[in-house]
């Protein structure tokens, strides 16, 4: 029987670098199960060369590829003239396995081809609208998940009403839901960081918009805030203390 190829899914490095690598048996192939609920197993990824690598045997060969959200590299064994017209700086489409050694999560080229800036932006605006559809997904099969019996259930609903297959809502069911994040109190935020950074002649507002990793326009608004309030003041230009 003929084995049928998996399609190549277009993602981000990010997206294959946080997942977790799932070792499957048999024939089943290996994939990364992402935050999002996806399984990767065979992707395809636009990003720029940033380090190339051939062995003085020229029996192996790696490139690092960055697209923006995080690093990965892609390893081949023997095949090395796969990279041979492939230097530091190309923007490459990449399509290959994802695999897994010694901790390293790596991909396993097939086909690399050069592209540009302009292939690069069209593949972001494909992904925005993948996240967007796989969201929806996402949400549908957690609403319905505590409302039927079981998983079989869920995977009948799923299929019939909203063409949603087994492997997905399996993979879902297997991802942790995002944690509700607290709002972070920017204002006191700030206080306590012109406190700790202040060593006696008042905290420099070039460090604390360092410290902050804030925006400056938001830092500037908390700062007159805290100024016409009287909670700090400015002992010389540059700088504030709190009262």
């Amino acid at each position: 029987m003929e084995k049928k190829r998996i399609t190549a899914t277009k993602t981000r490095v990010k997206d294959v670098t946080t997942g977790n690598y799932m070792k499957q048996e048999g024939m089943n192939p290996n994939y990364v199960l992402t935050n999002s609920g996806q399984r990767l197993s065979r992707v395809r990824i636009i990003a720029t060369v940033v380090d190339k690598f051939i062995s003085e045997t020229g029996k192996f060969a790696a490139v690092t590829i960055d697209d923006g959200t995080d690093t990965i590299r892609g390893k081949v064994f023997n095949a090395v003239s796969m990279f041979d017209n492939i230097e530091v700086g190309n923007i490459i489409d990449l399509i290959g396995r994802v695999k897994e050694y010694n901790g390293e999560i790596y991909l396993a080229p097939e086909i690399i081809t050069k592209s540009d800036a302009s292939h690069e932006m069209l593949r972001e605006l494909e992904l925005r609208i993948q996240d967007k559809d796989a969201k929806k997904i996402r949400d549908i099969v957690l609403q319905y998940k505590n409302q039927v019996a079981d998983f079989s259930e869920l995977c009948r609903i799923m299929k019939e009403r909203f063409e949603i297959e087994e492997p997905e809502v399996e993979a879902i069911l297997q991802t942790k839901e995002p944690e509700k994040q607290e709002p972070v109190d920017t204002k006191k935020k700030i206080l306590e960081l012109i406190e700790k950074l202040d060593a006696g002649q008042g905290c420099d507002y070039a460090e604390l918009i360092e410290a902050s990793n804030l925006p400056e326009e938001q830092i500037d608004s908390v700062i007159n805030e805290l100024l016409s309030e009287g909670t700090c003041f400015e002992p010389k230009p540059g700088k504030i203390k709190k009262l």
